[in-house]
């Protein structure tokens, strides 16, 4: 009887071990078959090295018209930046790139070289992504603005063959009354509704 008792037992336990090896197989073949997605290294690890002329090609143009904050204090301008280059663009880790901003006067003399920055998104190469800017009015006022990425620490991409884009010059409508600011067609800007 005793012997009898062994061997049922060895029986169940010969096919509690089968079905487990079958099922831990089963799910084997199934991890394998899904697909592997890794994130590219600038969304996992954001911009650790410095970029090169080679690496970039980032087209800019301006979606919309130019409008003023609702408080009144930047000019706002939206932005299509389109990343044709061979590296991801994202503004984190240690060289993060931002989408930057130098005032321009007339004879295309530099008057504020960081006037302002903006956060973009991860860009993957082949896409593209929207990305706003706020102007800082009083620094704005009377001159035109480059607007293109750069490379915290590195370089702004106009040394690395991209062609920044102009906005403005942006001109007090009135004298009298400098919260109004006009475009190049003497029109003052939309100001955007409060949220």
């Amino acid at each position: 009887m005793q012997i009898r008792f062994s061997l049922l037992g060895l029986a169940i336990c010969s096919a509690l071990t089968l079905a487990a090896c079958s099922s831990g197989q089963d799910t084997a073949s199934t991890q394998q078959a899904a697909p592997e997605t890794a994130p590219s290294p600038a969304a996992a690890s954001g911009m650790n090295q410095a970029l090169t002329a080679d690496q970039v090609n980032v087209q800019l143009s301006q979606q919309g018209l130019a409008s003023v904050s609702p408080d009144g204090k930047d000019i706002v301008v939206t932005v299509d930046l389109g990343n044709s280059g061979k590296v991801a663009l994202s503004s984190t880790g240690k060289y993060p790139v931002h989408l930057g901003a130098h005032s321009v006067a007339a004879d295309g003399k530099v008057i504020e070289n960081d006037l302002a920055r903006a956060n973009i998104p991860v860009i993957a190469p082949g896409s593209s992504a929207q990305v706003t800017i706020l102007l800082p009015i009083d620094k704005t006022l009377n001159y035109s603005v480059q607007l293109l990425p750069v490379q915290e620490q590195v370089a702004w991409f106009d040394s690395l063959g991209t062609k920044p884009m102009v906005v403005g010059p942006f001109l007090s409508c009135n004298v009298n009354d400098v919260s109004k600011v006009c475009g190049t067609d003497g029109k003052p800007l939309a100001t955007l509704p409060a949220k």
